[in-house]
């Protein structure tokens, strides 16, 4: 465990003793399933506080009132294990095609005690039924422009798009400009300088 990262997140989130045991039993679980498959860079694995848990947990301050989620490609629960985690009133929607990692999420929620606010959803996105959710977030998933198209189902007029993006953000609006109207924001990352949050509303396709 890297302690430096952890008493970092613990002061940047001021977080629960309780809170913190819930998300070492998280990197613990990771450490175990990552064993048996690829849930994470297998070098970021030591990292997991500031690449993995940090990483996540900036996007809750930027949610405002929205505690209906839905993460699109959950992979290894970020970021919405840790969303769950860190928010006792956030419901959550993990979809996650890979039934293996299906497996490993309902494990994480039900050993840190947060699986009565996640459905882990074994599905592909295009497969999910319809529903409106508040907050949509993906880490690593897609380009912005698949992700708008895939999500725009589940949006409504107040939905919150909480999406990073590494270096070719810029890039990913253009494209995604050319098909889909959208109102937003580059938040600077807290774990790469490179990186931007992009947090999107009023998306809708261009006519």
């Amino acid at each position: 465990m890297n302690t430096a990262e952890r008493t970092a997140f613990a002061e940047a989130f001021d977080v629960s003793r309780e809170t913190l045991a819930k998300l070492d039993r998280y990197a613990a679980l990771l450490a175990d399933w990552q064993q048996r498959m690829n849930l994470v860079g297998p070098s970021t694995l030591p990292h997991i506080w500031e690449r993995h848990f940090l990483d996540s947990a900036q996007l809750l301050p930027l949610a405002g009132a929205g505690k209906e989620w839905l993460d699109i490609g959950a992979g290894g629960g970020f970021p919405g294990l840790v969303i769950a985690i860190l928010d006792p009133q956030a419901q959550l929607v993990l979809v996650e095609s890979i039934g293996k990692k299906c497996r490993f999420l309902e494990e994480v929620a039900r050993e840190t005690g947060v699986a009565d606010q996640v459905t882990v959803a074994n599905v592909r996105i295009e497969a999910l039924k319809q529903d409106r959710y508040d907050i949509i977030t993906a880490r690593a998933a897609a380009a912005l422009e698949t992700l708008f198209d895939w999500g725009l189902r589940f949006s409504g007029p107040r939905t919150r798009w909480l999406l990073p993006k590494g270096a070719k953000v810029q890039e990913e609006l253009a494209s995604a400009a050319k098909r889909f109207h959208f109102d937003h924001e580059l938040i600077p990352s807290r774990t790469d300088s490179n990186a931007r949050i992009v947090v999107a509303t009023a998306v809708r396709r261009q006519r």
